[in-house]
């Protein structure tokens, strides 16, 4: 039993010590004088796969995807929770465990469905 929280031991500090390390060993050798400090023209212009900027680097855009973007994470995060589920269902013994969670699935679905709908009706999947 001992070597399983020997092993959880080693594996916390392993897990907290190597990101310290990885951001602190940049910033001893930067602040230590062995990274030297550099700066020229060249080195601060912006990089575009070798061409010549064209443009400046901070440039406002137009995002249109963002509903897209979200919506597809709302229905990535319904798909992590429905498989399981489902898996879990083949499983269930009894009748009442069955209708319980089909309820708990419904409900779940019907709370996505109804944002789905409220952001249909009020045209915020449309293209502007």
């Amino acid at each position: 039993m001992i070597e399983n929280f020997g092993t959880l031991g080693l594996f916390l500090a392993v897990a907290f010590i190597f990101p310290l390390l990885l951001i602190g060993l940049p910033l001893v050798l930067r602040y230590s004088g062995a990274i030297p400090r550099n700066p020229t023209r060249t080195k601060q212009e912006i990089y575009e796969c070798g061409m010549k900027p064209f443009r400046e680097a901070w440039t406002q855009f137009n995002f249109h995807y963002y509903m897209f973007a979200i919506l597809f994470v709302v229905l990535d995060v319904m798909s992590v929770f429905l498989f399981p589920w489902a898996a879990k269902f083949v499983g269930l013994e009894t009748r009442t465990d069955q209708i319980w969670a089909l309820v708990s699935v419904v409900v779940f679905v019907g709370i996505l469905l109804i944002g789905f709908l409220y952001a249909w009706k009020k045209k915020a999947l449309e293209w502007k």
